[in-house]
């Protein structure tokens, strides 16, 4: 075969194509510059512009299987971080209801507290006021006591001898209900 130059050559037309790096790169999906380092490691040697035929297909060849690994490991770890953001979102929206249900709980401490002391303080009033009605009650039926006896019932009383002396002696009392008590 003859070159462009007039010379022969024995290797086959499509062995003389060159592939610029940065186009493969982009076909493989993958920076010219991490593509240059894979070359390295290859040790595929080539100008830094382009590639053989021979060379692309090398390096498309080392980058196949891999590719598919990656997509799959890409795909994996794309799930997990779209689960774990979801898992993120779901404990914030569960913060700020735990949050909200704190400060309802708070309020309504507070409410009870407020209403605890209004009821403790009703009921030392009413227990106070209970003292003074009873007092009162008691004063009014011992004052009745006395009126009633006084307009009813009239005690008798006389002078009896007793052991040679003279003894007074009531007669009639006007509180028989006192004296039953008193002799229980």
């Amino acid at each position: 075969m003859v070159s462009e130059t007039g010379k022969t050559n024995d290797a086959p037309e499509y062995m003389s194509l060159t592939i610029p790096v940065d186009e493969l790169a982009h076909a493989l999906g993958r920076s010219s510059a991490f593509l240059r380092v894979s070359m390295a490691i290859l040790k595929i040697s080539g100008s830094d512009e382009a590639l053989t035929l021979e060379d692309a297909v090398n390096v498309i060849r080392y980058f196949a299987p891999k590719s598919a690994d990656q997509d799959t490991l890409l795909t994996a770890l794309t799930q997990k971080l779209d689960a774990t953001e979801r898992r993120e979102l779901e404990l914030a929206v569960a913060i700020e209801i735990i949050k909200q249900e704190r400060s309802s709980l708070k309020d309504q401490v507070n409410f009870m507290q407020y209403q605890l002391e209004h009821a403790q303080a009703r009921g030392d009033r009413l227990e106070e006021q209970l003292h003074d009605v009873t007092a009162s009650f008691a004063h009014i039926l011992s004052q009745r006591d006395k009126l009633v006896a006084r307009s009813k019932l009239k005690s008798k009383t006389s002078l009896k001898q007793y052991n040679g002396r003279e003894v007074l002696y009531l007669e009639d009392p006007v509180n028989l209900h006192m004296l039953d008590t008193a002799e229980n």
